[in-house]
């Protein structure tokens, strides 16, 4: 087992021990397994996401939406560290569809490259977001 630890700028958003943890980067999805060799890494948006035990199913794993952040790993203990973290809880398909939108409608409306690179992280954590939702909402039926 690893104990891992989700950090963000409001608390800490998870700390146990679990089996799996798969973190969205620029090369990929990252698995992490106890043992895993020593790891500092940058994240992109996305769903990270936690299996408990060995044997849960994919519709057990628990998902949060990420605005990137900074993955670190010793083998027994995975700290992943980030501005932005959503849990399932705090987040519904509806309002991730609007945010979405508004995020879509600012990369078309940018007027420099600081406010076009601003829409495009917006952009991602939206999606992030939207795709959390989606997740909780089929693990729900």
């Amino acid at each position: 087992m690893l104990h891992f630890q989700l950090v963000s700028t409001s608390g800490t958003k998870y700390d146990d021990e679990v089996y799996e943890v798969l973190v969205p980067t620029r090369a990929g999805v990252v698995g992490i397994f106890e043992d895993h060799m020593p790891l500092i890494s940058a994240a992109q948006p996305g769903v990270l996401s936690v299996r408990k035990k060995t044997n849960d199913p994919d519709s057990a794993m628990e998902h949060f939406a990420i605005n990137g952040g900074v993955v670190e790993v010793d083998g027994k203990t995975v700290r992943f560290i980030a501005d932005d973290i959503t849990t399932s809880d705090e987040v519904s398909e509806q309002e991730a569809n609007i945010a979405l939108k508004r995020a879509e409608e600012l990369v078309k409306n940018a007027d420099s490259q600081v406010a076009l690179h601003e829409a495009h992280r917006l952009l991602h954590h939206s999606s992030a977001k939207l795709h959390l939702a989606q997740l909780k909402k089929r693990h729900h039926r």
